[in-house]
């Protein structure tokens, strides 16, 4: 297998498609997320930010979702748009946080493209984005 010509930066971005979303899977972290990360927030999503101190520090994508959003199917569909919002995002995303990302009500009702615009919005407030120039070089 040929490894890519293109080098490397703070972000992550190797000019190649992007790999697998890690998704945060342990309870402790989501907890971490909540009580010590720094929280943004929009019409459609809170975010949670944590910086991920871990030797392998990996930037590693949770999405909640509230039973009080609605049945299992319309939750499930709003972690759907979620993930495919942050997929569009993932390849401009530092390395090594902790993103934690709370639906709220008017996310059941919007598409991918308006939940990854406010998305965008808010990781770039965070300085969690690489400038589109950083990428390319």
């Amino acid at each position: 297998m040929q490894e890519s010509n293109h080098p490397k930066n703070p972000c992550g971005f190797s000019g190649t498609p992007s790999k697998k979303i890690i998704s945060l899977k342990q309870n402790h972290l989501f907890g971490l997320a909540y009580t010590k990360g720094k929280c943004y927030s929009c019409r459609t999503a809170a975010v949670y930010i944590l910086k991920n101190r871990r030797a392998t520090a990996k930037t590693m994508l949770g999405i909640t979702v509230s039973k009080k959003r609605g049945k299992a199917v319309e939750r499930n569909r709003a972690k759907r748009i979620i993930r495919e919002a942050f997929r569009r995002l993932y390849p401009q995303v530092k390395e090594g946080y902790i993103i934690v990302v709370v639906a709220r009500q008017s996310c059941m009702d919007s598409t991918s493209a308006v939940v990854y615009s406010q998305l965008k919005e808010i990781l770039d407030g965070a300085a969690l984005l690489c400038d589109v120039t950083e990428k390319l070089s």
